[in-house]
C-alpha cells in the first residue's frame, strides 16, 4: 500500500517506524524545494538511499573523511566517463579497496537518512514495490537503530541552537588562543570548519561554505568555541547613510520583494480564482505576527506596500539593525507564500516560481550593483531561498 503526506503532520521517525513495523518493500521519497531524498526498503530493512544534494555525494563524503582531497576529486571527476561510477574509478586506481568503498557507501546512506530528521516540512510519498537503480550497491541496515540515532541528533541539535549565535553573527578565529593539552585533539570536522571561517565571516556563510552538513558544522563550531579557538566578533561597521541612499535602499528592497510576491499572487489568482485571493489574504493574516515591520504597510489583498509609511518605519529602526529587520521580515513573508504555492499548486509550478524569483533577484542586483555590493544584498536575498 502506498501513502503520502507532509512532514508538518508526520515526522520522519514516525514514517520509518510504520515502514519497519509493517515490513514494507519500496521507496520513500521526501522532498523540500529542490532537495530530494529516496530511501529504499526491503521487508522493512533499509537497503539504499540517494540524494539530490551536493553535500550528500560520495565524493564530498570522501573529502570529509580524509580519503581524498578536493583537487584529487576534481581530477577524478574530469576523468569519469558516462556510465562509470566514481566508486568504480576509486577501486580501479586503488585509492580505496572494495571493502573501504562499501563502508563509505554505508556511511553515505547513514548521512542521507540522518539529515532527514531535522526536516520539519517537506512532502513525502512511499511507493510500494519500487526498487533501487539496477547499478546501486545495496546493503542492509537496521532502521530502528537509525531512528534512535536520528532522535538523539534532534535533541543535540536543540541544545546546539541554544548556544550558537544568530545567523548574522560574525565568526572569527581567536588570534592567540590559550590551549590546554587536552584541547589539542581537534577532529577533521573541526579543522574543516576552521578552514571555512578563514579571515572571518557570518555564521550563515560558514555553514553554507563548509562541506559538512548544517548539524555537523554547528557541532564543530560549538566545540571550537568551547576550546577558545573561535569567537563571535564585532558586528561589521555600518556607515551612516544619506537620506537619498536610505530611500534608494528601501525602494530596492520593496521592489525586489513586491515584484516576486506579484509572481506568486498572479499564479495563485490565475489558477485558483477567488480561492487564490482567499489563500493570499489568509496566509498573511495567519502569519503577520512574524513580520511586524510589514504588518502596517503591506496590503495582502493586492500585494502593494504603502511606501511612505514603510520608509518612515524603516527610519525609526536602529540603523545597525535596519537591513536585517526588513529583509528577515520580507523573507518570512516570501517563504510563507512559497509554501502556499507548493501546497495548493503543486511542485511543478512551485519549482518554476522559485526559478523565476531567483532570476528576478539576480536581475535586480545587476541593475543596482553598487548598492547591492555595499549592503551585501545578494547574500541577504539568498536567505529566502536557501532551503529551496
Amino acid at each position: 500500500m502506498s501513502f503520502a503526506g507532509n512532514l508538518k503532520t508526520v515526522s520522519p521517525a514516525d514514517i520509518f517506524q510504520l515502514i519497519v513495523t509493517s515490513q514494507k518493500t519500496g521507496a520513500l521519497s521526501i522532498s523540500k524545494g529542490e532537495s530530494r531524498r529516496f530511501i529504499y526498503f526491503r521487508h522493512g530493512q533499509l537497503i539504499y538511499a540517494n540524494s539530490s544534494d551536493k553535500q550528500d555525494m560520495l565524493g564530498i563524503l570522501l573529502i570529509k573523511r580524509g580519503k581524498i582531497t578536493k583537487p584529487e576529486l576534481d581530477s577524478l571527476l574530469r576523468e569519469q566517463k558516462p556510465g562509470i561510477k566514481l566508486g568504480q574509478i576509486l577501486v580501479e586506481k586503488e585509492i580505496l579497496s572494495r571493502d573501504e568503498l562499501y563502508d563509505c557507501l554505508k556511511m553515505q546512506i547513514d548521512e542521507i537518512v540522518y539529515s532527514l530528521f531535522g526536516w520539519k516540512d517537506g512532502d513525502f510519498e512511499f511507493i510500494e514495490g519500487k526498487t533501487p537503480p539496477a547499478d546501486a550497491v545495496t546493503t542492509e541496515l537496521n532502521p530502528m537503530n537509525m531512528i534512535m540515532e536520528g532522535l538523539r541528533r534532534i535533541d543535540e541539535w536543540t541544545e546546539l541552537k541554544k548556544v550558537l549565535p544568530p545567523d548574522d553573527a560574525q565568526i572569527e578565529l581567536v588570534p592567540n588562543p590559550v590551549l590546554k593539552v587536552d584541547d589539542m585533539r581537534i577532529s577533521k570536522d573541526e579543522l574543516m570548519v576552521l578552514a571555512s571561517i578563514g579571515g572571518g565571516k557570518k555564521l550563515s556563510k560558514v555553514i553554507d561554505d563548509c562541506l559538512l552538513d548544517q548539524f555537523q558544522t554547528s557541532k564543530a563550531l560549538s566545540n571550537l568555541h568551547k576550546m577558545g579557538l573561535i569567537r563571535v566578533g564585532k558586528p561589521m561597521p555600518v556607515s551612516k547613510t544619506s537620506e537619498q541612499e536610505q530611500k534608494a535602499l528601501v525602494e530596492l528592497l520593496a521592489q525586489v520583494y513586491i515584484n516576486n510576491l506579484g509572481l506568486i499572487f498572479s499564479d495563485l489568482k490565475g489558477k485558483l480564482g477567488t480561492r487564490g485571493d482567499r489563500i493570499i489574504f489568509e496566509t498573511f493574516e495567519e502569519n503577520k505576527m512574524f513580520y511586524p515591520v510589514l504588518s502596517q504597510s503591506f496590503t495582502a489583498r493586492d500585494g502593494t506596500i504603502n511606501f511612505d509609511q514603510f520608509l518612515d518605519f524603516y527610519k525609526r529602526l536602529p540603523e545597525e539593525a535596519r537591513l536585517w529587520r526588513i529583509v528577515s521580515n520580507f523573507n518570512s513573508l516570501l517563504n510563507d507564500y512559497l509554501v502556499a504555492v507548493q501546497k495548493h499548486l503543486g511542485s511543478k509550478i512551485y519549482r518554476r516560481v522559485v526559478s523565476e524569483i531567483k532570476i528576478n533577484i539576480q536581475n535586480s542586483i545587476n541593475h543596482n550593483r553598487q548598492l547591492a555590493l555595499k549592503y551585501g544584498l545578494e547574500e541577504e536575498f539568498s536567505r529566502a531561498l536557501r532551503d529551496r
